[in-house]
């Protein structure tokens, strides 16, 4: 009886009467005796997780009712045209803000040669582009609208002044045209 050992005599039917020899054996007294704690492991893992879905399944829900009903007071007609109006109140803010940085007042320029007209002169229209101004003046006399030429041509603040004058029955009517020099281009 070569390869064989001498077996113990028990009587308790609990412990293993032979020992094992080769892998096989060692295997499955390891899956018998490691691998059930393994499974039960397992098994408490998977159930952990199935029931850890139900209360992640109920926030989500929760979550989801949330958004809906803001999605609800977000769809509300008054709520969309005051959006619509604020979005406006910052467009006309940035514009705002936009032409006070960057965008030179005129009006101090304007208001200036507006004043410069005689009373006694008419003022029909205006144009101001860049420097170069354009009026469209009436009057019912032609010495205040030589005397206002005569004060355009000496003013160093004017140049390349062009009188067109056209004479109705009652009106004459003018067209005053010329260049401002700048306080730049006078430093």
């Amino acid at each position: 009886m070569l390869g064989t050992e001498k077996q113990p005599k028990s009587i308790n039917f609990l412990e293993a009467v032979y020992s094992p020899n080769d892998i096989w054996s060692s295997a499955y007294l390891w899956l018998t005796e490691v691998g059930k704690y393994l499974l039960i492991f397992v098994e408490v893992v998977v159930l952990g997780v199935f029931f850890s879905r139900f209360i992640l399944d109920r926030q989500n829900n929760d979550l989801t009712e949330q958004v809906n009903s803001q999605v609800i007071l977000l769809s509300n007609d008054n709520w969309k045209k005051n959006a619509i109006l604020f979005e406006n109140y910052q467009n006309l803010f940035s514009d705002i803000r936009k032409v006070r940085m960057e965008q030179n007042i005129n009006s101090l320029v304007i208001s200036e040669l507006i004043s410069g007209i005689p009373s006694s002169l008419n003022l029909e229209s205006f144009s101001y582009n860049g420097n170069r101004v354009s009026f469209q003046i009436s009057a019912s006399s032609l010495e205040t609208i030589t005397n206002y030429e005569t004060a355009l041509k000496n003013n160093s603040d004017y140049y390349d002044v062009k009188f067109s004058i056209n004479k109705d029955s009652t009106e004459i009517n003018v067209v005053v045209s010329f260049g401002l020099i700048s306080s730049a281009d006078s430093k």
